[in-house]
């Protein structure tokens, strides 16, 4: 995995969805993969329609057969951001965010780790955020978006892909997060 996720902070913070083992195998899922959804799991964040699991029992209806560039031939559907959905190709464990209205699927994530690295960050930017009691609009402003460059930079030295397309939800996520949007 990219990022060291630990499951007992994110439960501390989140509903968290684990996957049974041999639920997980079934869509599957191996390997990393396997074990981070088994061990770790995906938190939601409804707040934010972040909405993130699968079903304890496997569902057929989660596995897409589809054709994507790189020779992705099927992927399973974990969860939706605020837009799109998100999905994972059980070989490679790669993210890839779903646009349905275009059939459109660009790469995201190189791992689930760095999904749930890159939704904790944003979530804990928001929950920690704090207004400076002397700040100016303007100082405010330049203090968040230094804040949110370095989360940014933090997660691209490991992952470049959240936000490496122009059209990933996340860009305009943390462009909104450094706009004040959700502090």
């Amino acid at each position: 995995m990219l990022f060291d996720i630990d499951h007992e902070k994110l439960v501390g913070e989140a509903e968290v969805s684990l996957l049974p083992e041999s639920t997980a195998a079934r869509y599957g899922f191996a390997g990393e993969t396997l074990d981070f959804l088994v061990r770790t799991g995906i938190p939601s964040a409804e707040d934010f329609e972040f909405s993130f699991g699968l079903p304890a029992e496997f569902d057929a209806r989660f596995v897409w057969d589809c054709a994507l560039p790189g020779g992705v031939r099927r992927v399973v559907k974990i969860g939706n951001l605020p837009v799109n959905a998100v999905v994972v190709d059980p070989d490679t464990g790669i993210v890839y965010q779903y646009t349905d209205a275009t059939r459109q699927a660009i790469p995201i994530h190189g791992d689930v780790s760095s999904l749930v690295k890159t939704m904790v960050s944003f979530l804990g930017y928001i929950s920690s955020y704090s207004r400076g009691e002397h700040e100016d609009e303007d100082e405010e402003y330049a203090r968040r978006k230094r804040e949110v460059a370095a989360l940014l930079d933090g997660i691209r030295r490991i992952d470049p892909l959240p936000f490496a397309h122009e059209h990933s939800e996340w860009v305009e996520l943390f462009d909104n997060l450094e706009g004040g949007v959700f502090t």
